[in-house]
């Protein structure tokens, strides 16, 4: 019986340091969590719409950081300034209205010039295009266009209070990329994977 029992402690030695080893050497992951986005957008001045447009974004999915996130907006915000400024320059083609049209105008160029900063973003947005919206979007905070004072003297109809409301979006959108991007740049940077460690097995005890 002694020796049975002796055997057996041995033997769960052994497997003890062969698991001990194991772990020890396995290289540690550092697995990135999902990104709360209604915590971040809760830092611009429209956390409501900065939630409910990113959050209806596939890409959302996948976003890790206050980078992925402010990327994710750079390119919803050209998305929204690009629907905005179709509407007003396929608009100007039907309009008879001399004031509305030129509201439609003035609306659409600024609007398709602001896009413009942002369109090259389309796609990867390297360190290079983050860097210019960024600059582009500190600008914009102090000298921005303004479609209420194109249209200020157009006469109400459903085409002038669509194409304000469409503008007014993107601006919003714009405004909460300025603020993403400011957290983005912020923000620490990831961490990396740490290095495996290495040990020794405990040798069995006879």
């Amino acid at each position: 019986m002694a020796t049975r029992s002796s055997s057996s402690t041995s033997l769960a030695l052994i497997v003890s340091s062969s698991l001990l080893l194991l772990l020890a050497t396995a290289p540690i992951l550092v697995v990135d969590a999902a990104l709360d986005v209604k915590a971040s957008c809760a830092k611009t001045l429209h956390p409501i719409y900065c939630t409910m447009v990113l959050s209806a974004d596939p890409d959302i999915k996948t976003a890790t950081s206050e980078r992925a996130l402010a990327e994710i907006a750079i390119k919803t915000s050209a998305r929204v300034g690009a629907t905005a400024g179709s509407y007003a320059r396929r608009e100007l083609d039907l309009v008879k209205d001399n004031l509305l049209w030129q509201c439609l105008d003035e609306c659409a160029q600024d609007i398709e010039d602001a896009v413009s900063h942002l369109d090259d973003a389309e796609g990867e947005v390297d360190d290079a295009k983050f860097n210019l919206v960024a600059q582009y979007l500190q600008l914009s905070e102090q000298d921005t266009w303004s479609c209420d004072e194109s249209c200020r003297d157009t006469p109400p109809s459903p085409v002038r209070t669509a194409v304000l409301a469409k503008n007014n979006d993107f601006e919003k959108m714009m405004n909460v990329t300025n603020a993403l991007i400011k957290l983005a740049l912020a923000a620490p940077k990831p961490a990396t994977a740490l290095p495996a460690k290495t040990a020794t097995a405990l040798p069995a005890k006879p």
